[in-house]
């Protein structure tokens, strides 16, 4: 009797891990909201991102920017979400009660291979994370209500700034396709795939069949004018967030047919070879 009530425990608790992990961001999921062109001026692009517990709170009185919160059982918030203006792009603010959150996004970036590099924080522990495409700043025992606040901060995120001129606009970061359809698309022998990482990146492991095009490179253009822009290409990167913004650069180029497959972890677990 004793076995059938831990069993019936147990499958209790599995049954409150969904709301868990739906305030819980992953860093995909993070980077998503911020490569999105009009995340501060278009809320509706970030709701589709979370979950439907999250709740949209427009600015008023009580605050001058939009937020989302993801409600506590007592009726407080467990975590909290906003976008900010900074120059260049925009950064990600992820505030959350919950350890494992924090848990969760230090080990995805491990597996990234960043290394965490302390930064001074007065009254609390902080440390950042740095990669070609993003910075991840993680803050520990922060007074208030949010003891863990997580900044993501994409440098190379081409936005539409709200206090710009009317009617001035910028390209943004051509986004990823669903990681079942990437895969398609790299297995096809039609189609020519680019990694446009470092060759350090390369190097280190890539896809089978990709030819090294870095998109950081001084001469990034000038290799794109060896490819026949008839050809069907497939580009993946660290995050989805170099291969997005030159599959932008390369149809400016005139180029027909560009995909943006990701990145290349993620394209690793779902089965691309």
């Amino acid at each position: 009797m004793r076995i059938i009530t831990l069993l019936l425990l147990l499958l209790g608790l599995g049954g409150v891990a969904s709301p868990l992990r739906a305030q819980c961001l992953a860093l995909d999921e993070l980077l998503r909201i911020g490569a999105a062109p009009t995340a501060l001026v278009t809320p509706q692009v970030v709701t589709q991102q979370l979950a439907a517990d999250w709740v949209y709170t427009a600015p008023g009185a009580s605050s001058r920017e939009a937020f989302w919160t993801f409600p506590a059982p007592d009726g407080t918030a467990a975590s909290r979400l906003n976008v900010r203006a900074q120059r260049p792009g925009q950064d990600v603010v992820f505030k959350t009660t919950q350890a494992s959150c924090v848990r969760q996004l230090r080990s995805e970036l491990k597996s990234q291979k960043l290394e965490a590099q302390p930064v001074t924080c007065a009254g609390c522990e902080a440390v950042r994370y740095k990669s070609p495409d993003f910075e991840a700043t993680i803050y520990s025992e922060m007074k208030g209500d949010f003891p863990f606040v997580v900044v993501i901060h994409q440098a190379g995120t081409v936005i539409q700034d709200p206090a710009a001129k009317r009617g001035a606009q910028v390209a943004a970061p051509l986004p990823a396709v669903e990681i079942a359809l990437a895969t398609q698309l790299l297995a096809d022998p039609r189609s020519k795939i680019l990694d446009v990482r470092t060759p350090e990146e390369f190097a280190q492991g890539h896809l089978q069949g990709a030819q090294n095009v870095d998109f950081r490179a001084s001469d990034f253009k000038q290799q794109l004018s060896l490819l026949d822009p008839a050809g069907r290409y497939v580009l993946y990167c660290a995050t989805g967030n170099r291969s997005g913004r030159a599959a932008v650069v390369m149809k400016e180029q005139g180029f027909e047919s560009v995909i943006n497959a990701g990145a290349y972890d993620a394209l690793q677990a779902a089965g691309a070879k």
